[in-house]
C-alpha cells in the first residue's frame, strides 16, 4: 500500500508539472521516481518502517526485548530521536483526530494537553499528512521519507531547468539535493521537509523576475503554500530570506523596472497567506504563550551566538568531509558537531568547483558566494554571527540552518558543471577537476585520522562515507578522462551520483518490520479496560514521553514544538528539567503528580516501589504500578483561594500543599480571597482526546470546578448551553465557576483564531 500511495501520487504531481510548470520526459520522470527508492524503497515494497525504530528499544518497557528482535542497545543516529519521540506520535495524534471527524486542534496525549495544529510542525493540513493518515501511522512516515525526498528531486530539477540546464545536469542536479546529508537526515522532520521547497521557491523566483504575470504568480503561490503547510515557519523563513537574495540578484542582472516584478511577487504572497490562514493564525496566537517565545526572546539579545574558531572550523570540515557528520569530538575535545550541514557529496562537490573555472558568468559567481556565505554562517563563524544577531528576526533564529542555502548553491553550481561539460564536449577538464578534487578529499581524510578522533556511533552509522566519497569520484574521473560519447557517459554519470549518494547516506535510517514499532507492551493489559481518564507516566527514564500516543494513553510528560510558559513554571513541583528532551519524573511521591491525574506509572524492576503506590503488573525488566492518591481529572476542590499571583509565585506557594483536592488557587483579578468552596459531585457523561468535555455538576454551593487540562487560549466553557467564563488553576490549568445546584458544563478548545482562519482560508 505504501508503494502504491506513493508512486500514485508522485505520478500525479508529475503530471500536474508537466502540463502547468514545464514539460517532463518519461525518462526524467523514471529517474525522479527512482532516487528516493535506494533508501526508503525497501520498506515502500514490503510496507515496512522507514526511520529510527532502533531508538524504542532503548529504554523501558521495551529495552529487554531489543536483543531478540535484533535491536542492540546503543541508536545509531543520535539526531533521530525527535523523530521516534515527536513525528511519529504527531502523526498518530492527526489520524486519531481525522478518524474521530475532529480537526486537529488539540493533542491530549501531552503535557496535559496542548495545541496540535498550533505548534506546525504535526502538518495537520499539509496534502501530504493528509494522504500519509491513510497508512498505519508508523508506516506512514516511510510514505512521507520517500515523498520528501522525491519533492526534494523534483524541486531541484525544475530549478535547474529554470536556469537553462539540460535535462542531464537538471537530475543530476535532483538526485544532489534530494540526497545530501542534510535532506536525508531531515527527511522525517518538518524543518527537512520543508527545506525540500528551497530549490522550487528560487524557481519561481526567477521566473517572476523574467515573466511576470499571473502564471508566475500562481507558481509561487503554491510553492509558499505548501511550504507553509508542512509546518516549519523558521524554515519557511529561511526559503523565503534566500529566494528574496536570489531575486535582487536577478533584477540586477535583468536591468529593467523591478516594479511589475515585485508586485507579482507581493501578490502571490498575500494569497497564500490567505489560503494558509487556517493554519497560520492559531500559530500566531500560541507562541506568544509558550516558554520556547519567551526563550527566544531571551536569545535574541545575546551577542555571542557563534561558536570559537576550531568548532567552527570542525563544523565547516562536515560541509567537505561528511564521515565527520553527527559525530562525537573526542580529540579535540568538542563534543558533538554538526547535523546540519552543506555536505553533498565529492561528485557534487568537484562539478561545482569545475563550473566556477569553466563557466564564468554572473549566475556561476552568485552561486558560489552564497555557497561561501551561508557555509561559513553555517558553521556559525563568530563575527558574522554575532553580527547577525543585531538584524530583525535573525536574532531568534538558527543561523547553523543557512548550511542547507550553501547545499543547494553546490547543487545549483554543480548543474552548471555538468551542462558545461556536456554542451562542450569538455570531459577531459572535468576530469581532470575531479582528479584534484579526489587528491584534495584523500589527502583531508589521512591528515584528520591522523590528527583527531571521533567516536564511533553504536552501529558505526556512516561508516562506507570514506569510501563512497573517494571510490565514486576516482570512478568518475576516470570514465570522463576516457569519454568518447555522451550516450555512454550520461546513464554512467547518475548511477556514479545515485549509488554514492544511496551508499554514504543508507545507514541514516534502517528499515524495520512494522510490528517492531510501538509493539503490545504486556504490562498495559492491566488498564486497557480503564474508562476514566487517568495519565501515566515513566520513572526516570522509562516509557519516554509521546511513545504514550500509541496506547492511548496520557503522559504529563512531553517534549513539543510549543510549551505552555505558565505549566512550564509548575515543573519543579514534580519533575525534573533537562536541557533538551523531556522532563524526567525522578520522584512518584509528590503531591501534584497525584493532582496532574497521574494514576499510573511504568518503572525498571530493580527500582523499589515508592509508598502509596502499589505494582498491579510486571513483565521482565518492568513494572506497572497504580497511584493510591491520585486525584480525579475533574473536581471540586474543598477550598480555593483567588489571587492576582504570578505563576513563578503561585508554583512557590504551592510547593506546600499536600493534597491537591484540599486547597485550588483560582487567578483572579479580584485580589486575594480565601473561600470555601462547593462541595460538589462530578459525573463526567463524555469526553474527547481531542479536546472536549461533558460533564454534570451536582454543587451543594456555589464554587469552583477544577480540570486538569492546561489552559491554553482557545478553551470555551458553557454551563447549561450558556457560555461561561474560564479562569486559570493552579497556574495553569483549567477551572470554571458552577452554581449550586445541578448544572450540564462543556469545555471545548476551539480557538478564535482558528475559526477566523478557516473563514478567510475557505473564502479565499
Amino acid at each position: 500500500m505504501s508503494l502504491i500511495l506513493y508512486l500514485t501520487t508522485a505520478l500525479l504531481l508529475l503530471c500536474l508539472v508537466h502540463c502547468f510548470v514545464r514539460p517532463v520526459s518519461k525518462g526524467a520522470a523514471l529517474v525522479l521516481l527512482v532516487i528516493p527508492m535506494g533508501l526508503v524503497g525497501p520498506a515502500l515494497v514490503t510496507g515496512d518502517i522507514y526511520g529510527p525504530i532502533d531508538h524504542l528499544y532503548q529504554e523501558v518497557p521495551f529495552k529487554a526485548s531489543g536483543p531478540a528482535v535484533g535491536i542492540p542497545f546503543g541508536a545509531r543516529n543520535a539526531s533521530a530521536i525527535d523523530i521516534i519521540s515527536e513525528f511519529f506520535p504527531w502523526r498518530r495524534a492527526v489520524q486519531a483526530s481525522l478518524q474521530r471527524g475532529e480537526w486537529p486542534l488539540w493533542n491530549g496525549y501531552n503535557l496535559c494537553g496542548h495545541p496540535l495544529a498550533s505548534e506546525a510542525q504535526s502538518a495537520p493540513y499539509s496534502p501530504f499528512t493528509l494522504i500519509a493518515c491513510l497508512l498505519p501511522a508508523a508506516v506512514s512516515l516511510t510514505y512521507t521519507a520517500a515523498m520528501g525526498l522525491f519533492l526534494a528531486a523534483l524541486s531541484a530539477f525544475l530549478f535547474a531547468r529554470e536556469l537553462d540546464c539540460g535535462e542531464v545536469a537538471s537530475l543530476f542536479a535532483a538526485a544532489g539535493w534530494a540526497l545530501s546529508s542534510s535532506m536525508v537526515v531531515y527527511s522525517l522532520v518538518a524543518m527537512g521537509l520543508t527545506t525540500v521547497y528551497m530549490p522550487l521557491a528560487f524557481a519561481a523566483t526567477r521566473r517572476i523576475v523574467w515573466r511576470p504575470g499571473i502564471a508566475s504568480a500562481a507558481f509561487l503561490t503554491v510553492t509558499l503554500v505548501l511550504t507553509t503547510l508542512q509546518g516549519h515557519p523558521e524554515s519557511l523563513f529561511l526559503n523565503v530570506l534566500c529566494a528574496s537574495v536570489y531575486a535582487v540578484f536577478e533584477l540586477v542582472r535583468r536591468r529593467v523596472a523591478p516594479w511589475r516584478a515585485i508586485g507579482t511577487a507581493i501578490a502571490a504572497g498575500v494569497v497564500a497567506v490567505l489560503l494558509t490562514a487556517i493554519f497560520l493564525l492559531p500559530i500566531l496566537e500560541a507562541i506568544p504563550q509558550s516558554i520556547e517565545y519567551h526563550a527566544r526572546s531571551v536569545l535574541a539579545t545575546a551577542i555571542h551566538y557563534g561558536v570559537p574558531a576550531n568548532q567552527f572550523l570542525a563544523n565547516l570540515a562536515t560541509d567537505v568531509f561528511p564521515h565527520l557528520h553527527v559525530r562525537y569530538w573526542k580529540q579535540p575535545q568538542m563534543g558533538f558537531i554538526g547535523v546540519e550541514t552543506a555536505a553533498v557529496g565529492s561528485l557534487v562537490l568537484a562539478f561545482a568547483v569545475y563550473a566556477v573555472w569553466r563557466k564564468r558568468s554572473a549566475e556561476t559567481w552568485f552561486f558560489a558566494v552564497m555557497a561561501l556565505f551561508c557555509a561559513i554562517i553555517g558553521a556559525r563563524w563568530q563575527p558574522i554571527v554575532d553580527a547577525l544577531q543585531h538584524v530583525p528576526l535573525m536574532g531568534i533564529t538558527h543561523h547553523e540552518r543557512l548550511a542547507f542555502a550553501a547545499a543547494l548553491s553546490l547543487v545549483a553550481l554543480a548543474a552548471f558543471g555538468v551542462d558545461t561539460m556536456f554542451r562542450r564536449s569538455d570531459f577531459h577538464a572535468a576530469s581532470a577537476t575531479l582528479a584534484g578534487v579526489f587528491v584534495f578529499l584523500a589527502t583531508g581524510i589521512w591528515w584528520l585520522s591522523a590528527h583527531t578522533q571521533v567516536m564511533r556511533t553504536p552501529a558505526d552509522y556512516g561508516r562506507y562515507r570514506r569510501f563512497s566519497e573517494l571510490f565514486f569520484l576516482g570512478a568518475t574521473a576516470v570514465l570522463l578522462a576516457n569519454a568518447r560519447r555522451a550516450r555512454i557517459v550520461v546513464p554512467a554519470l547518475l548511477l556514479l551520483l545515485v549509488g554514492q549518494r544511496w551508499l554514504a547516506e543508507g545507514e541514516t535510517f534502517g528499515t524495520y518490520p512494522r510490528e517492531l514499532a510501538f509493539p503490545s507492551v504486556p504490562v498495559f493489559e492491566a488498564i486497557k479496560d480503564v474508562r476514566e481518564p487517568f495519565r501515566i507516566v515513566g520513572r526516570d527514564g522509562a516509557f519516554p514521553p509521546a511513545y504514550n500516543t500509541f496506547y492511548g494513553f496520557e503522559d504529563p510528560r512531553g517534549y513539543e514544538a510549543l510549551t505552555y510558559n505558565a505549566w512550564s513554571r509548575t515543573w519543579k513541583l514534580w519533575c525534573v528539567r533537562r536541557g533538551i528532551w523531556f522532563n524526567r519524573v525522578e520522584d512518584l511521591t509528590t503531591p501534584f503528580l497525584s493532582f496532574l491525574n497521574v494514576r499510573y506509572a511504568i518503572q525498571a524492576d530493580t527500582l523499589p516501589v515508592p509508598p502509596r503506590w502499589h505494582t498491579i503488573a510486571t513483565q521482565p525488566g518492568a513494572l506497572l504500578m497504580e497511584n493510591e492518591a491520585v486525584v480525579d481529572r475533574i473536581f471540586v476542590p474543598a477550598r480555593v483561594i483567588e489571587s492576582t499571583a504570578s505563576p513563578q509565585e503561585l508554583a512557590d506557594r504551592m510547593a506546600g500543599i499536600a493534597d491537591f483536592r484540599e486547597l485550588a488557587y483560582i487567578t483572579s483579578s479580584r485580589g486575594t480571597t480565601d473561600l470555601e468552596n462547593g462541595p460538589g459531585r462530578i459525573t463526567l457523561r463524555s469526553r474527547s482526546i481531542g479536546g472536549r468535555y461533558t460533564f454534570d455538576a451536582d454543587m451543594q454551593r456555589d464554587g469552583f470546578v477544577v480540570i486538569s487540562d492546561t489552559a491554553w487560549k482557545g478553551w470555551r466553557a458553557t454551563i447549561d448551553d450558556k457560555r461561561a467564563m474560564l479562569y486559570r488553576a493552579n497556574s495553569a490549568f483549567l477551572a470554571v465557576f458552577v452554581p449550586a445546584g445541578h448544572h450540564t458544563v462543556r469545555l471545548r478548545y476551539l480557538p478564535r483564531a482558528f475559526v477566523i482562519g478557516r473563514v478567510i482560508s475557505f473564502a479565499t
